[in-house]
């Protein structure tokens, strides 16, 4: 308990799902964390369940970013990790994808990475006692490899995972490490979003899923913010530029 006392945190995207998770994990481990999140209701709302602060925040706009470092340095005087975890999914063959649509997805889940990475790393090179932080990017497996269907929302994530390690190579003498996590299929909203797209063939995809995963079975959000919380710890303190690989095994091979 307390792997994070005292720290100062921020969480984009933290109203559900991964983020929710990493949400309720830092609050556990004693950070004091500001959840941020383009839908104000349920954002307030999961902020209020754990005792966080909340930021209505749209990743892909700069001054944002700076009223939101403003804010958290002028309320608390210091920014100690920041969890990148925005983003959204979209699915079509490259050939059926609408520019609009990749546009879209780059925006959110790497140009919103990009400006949290930025003002991020100006913030904590500020911080009174020269500590350095954490921050935590968000990629995926889909960043690490090709897959049907994944034109934008890979291409968005393995851009996230280049984008952390230049972060971190830039800044390791100031002490401000950066690390991707790379979830593989997790049970959260979005994948349920993605099953009910599906239709009647939801049971069959899932099942598929779980075929191709050595551990046999989906993960959840808790692990990856158990991930989250060892990264933004001081027990991660040698490790920057690291890609986090959380996917029972899925990319490594195949169980058969």
């Amino acid at each position: 308990m307390d792997r994070v006392n005292g720290k100062i945190a921020i969480v984009t995207g933290g109203a559900q799902g991964l983020g929710e998770a990493a949400v309720k994990r830092l609050t556990g481990e004693g950070a004091i964390v500001i959840l941020t999140d383009s839908n104000t209701a349920l954002g307030t709302d999961t902020a209020n369940k754990y005792g966080a602060g909340f930021f209505h925040h749209d990743v892909r706009a700069e001054d944002q970013w700076q009223a939101l470092m403003a804010k958290v340095i002028g309320e608390h005087g210091r920014v100690d990790i920041l969890v990148n975890n925005a983003g959204i999914y979209q699915s079509s063959k490259i050939d059926e994808t609408t520019l609009e649509d990749f546009r879209r997805v780059i925006d959110i889940n790497l140009v919103g990475c990009f400006l949290g990475c930025k003002h991020g790393v100006r913030a904590i090179k500020h911080n009174p006692d020269g500590s350095g932080g954490s921050i935590i990017n968000l990629s995926s497996v889909s960043g690490l490899r090709g897959q049907i269907g994944n034109a934008a929302y890979g291409s968005s994530k393995a851009g996230v995972a280049l984008l952390t390690k230049t972060v971190a190579v830039e800044n390791a003498k100031g002490h401000i490490r950066c690390n991707s996590i790379h979830p593989g299929v997790m049970h959260t909203p979005m994948f349920d979003a993605i099953l009910d797209a599906t239709g009647d063939k939801a049971a069959k995809v899932k099942a598929n899923i779980m075929r191709q995963t050595p551990m046999g079975n989906l993960g959840t959000a808790q692990d990856i913010a158990d991930m989250v919380v060892f990264l933004a710890s001081d027990e991660s303190q040698y490790i920057t530029g690291a890609e986090m690989i959380v996917d029972g095994g899925a990319s490594a091979g195949l169980p058969y």
